[in-house]
């Protein structure tokens, strides 16, 4: 593996034990995403998966790409398809950082698809898109709303959602379907935070401050 790749690669492996050894004074974000989330639909109005766009902040953007080969014209599309590939393979040991439940029960997901890593020149700012399906479809409508949570358990990595169009609804019967949003005040949260928080083994930081989006469909409706 190229030594820039594994060194993405290697990133994303460690910070799933940040969380165990970091004090509390290290525990702030060293690294930001800005997201989007679809809600898709399949042909009967039943969630089958979630499409994730995850746009990575500048100064990391440059660490990871720095020594990749890049042209005039940005870097080239095999380049960029191993580069997702690879991190949606080392993901895939966080579920991707995605939580899915419905009253509080979890519904599980399978293997991430449709990975596509793209650079925008004008921002210089690398991004990460992927599918993500529902191991069985889901009816809203009938099986209750549903909770999606996207974090990193360790808030070595701050997740959030941009400002505009931050959720979308996509694919089949959707009309009756609707989302909502609940985003914590980050620092509501840091004076709230219990000591348990940093130094309990299983403790998982970045939950805390992760914004629930919820999913709700009228009865008898897809």
């Amino acid at each position: 593996m190229q030594v820039w790749l594994r060194r993405f690669v290697l990133f994303l492996a460690a910070i799933g034990t940040v969380a165990s050894i970091a004090p509390p004074a290290s525990a702030h974000p060293h690294v930001y995403i800005d997201m989007k989330t679809a809600f898709h639909f399949d042909a009967k109005g039943q969630l089958d998966a979630l499409r994730v766009v995850w746009i990575f902040d500048e100064f990391y953007s440059a660490f990871a790409l720095d020594g990749a080969p890049k042209t005039d014209s940005g870097y080239d599309a095999a380049f960029l398809a191993e580069l997702a590939a690879e991190n949606l393979k080392n993901l895939a040991e966080w579920n991707y950082f995605t939580e899915v439940t419905s009253e509080g029960a979890p519904v599980e997901t399978v293997a991430a698809t449709d990975a596509l890593s793209e650079w925008n020149e004008d921002t210089g700012r690398l991004s990460l898109s992927f599918t993500l399906p529902l191991k069985e479809p889901y009816t809203v409508c009938t099986d209750g709303p549903l909770d999606v949570r996207i974090f990193d358990p360790s808030y070595y990595i701050s997740i959030d959602y941009l400002p505009e169009d931050p959720v979308s609804l996509t694919g089949g019967p959707h009309d009756a379907c609707s989302i909502k949003m609940n985003t914590p005040e980050v620092e509501q949260v840091w004076t709230a935070l219990p000591e348990s928080a940093f130094t309990h083994p299983n403790s998982t930081l970045g939950a805390n401050f992760a914004s629930t989006v919820t999913l709700v469909c009228a009865p008898g409706k897809s």
